[in-house]
């Protein structure tokens, strides 16, 4: 399999749903309701999640036929394929749709290529809003809109980032603790 060129879709098929992400972000959309999760955040959706998935859809359709993959997406339901394949696409067309019909930053388009054993292969995260795109692919290490990034080794902080569900969870003081 093919990894650079997987990398290089799955780079395409991000950058590509974060353009219709980015065309909408400062319209009114409707906000429908999906079953799944416990809190609100996992169960909205906007036709903009669902113009997002098709746009990845389409760009890595083609590396599902030749490399035999399967997908799973946020949007559509699990066909249980992901079991039967030697690796699978699972995509969050955009992740963080409560704040992005709030209209806040921290939504962002999540595309990975997962092994059958669970090990990830491929991980892009783009940000439309700052316009900033991370990718790994397995033994290249970590790359910052096409640059190589590394953490400076002698850094004594460490950032911690969550969403807001996170504050009404009753673990987040036994973290917050621990983190301390």
């Amino acid at each position: 399999m093919d990894l650079d060129a997987l990398t290089k879709q799955a780079v395409q098929a991000a950058r590509e749903a974060g353009e219709i992400i980015r065309s909408h972000q400062d319209i009114e959309v409707d906000v429908l309701h999906k079953e799944g999760g416990h809190s609100y955040a996992s169960q909205v959706v906007t036709e903009v999640d669902r113009k997002a998935q098709d746009a990845i859809l389409k760009v890595i359709e083609s590396s599902c036929e030749e490399f035999d993959l399967a997908v799973l997406t946020e949007e559509n339901e699990d066909d249980g394929s992901r079991f039967e394949r030697e690796c699978f696409w699972c995509i969050d067309p955009m992740d963080g749709t409560l704040p992005f019909i709030q209209r806040e930053p921290g939504y962002s388009v999540s595309i990975g290529l997962v092994a059958k054993d669970g090990s990830p292969q491929i991980g892009v995260v783009y940000d439309p809003v700052r316009d900033v795109l991370w990718q790994a692919t397995k033994g290249q290490g970590v790359r910052r809109n096409g640059e190589p990034w590394t953490l400076d080794s002698t850094a004594n902080e460490l950032t911690f980032t969550y969403d807001r569900s996170f504050t009404d969870r009753p673990e987040r003081e036994f973290v917050l603790r621990e983190l301390e």
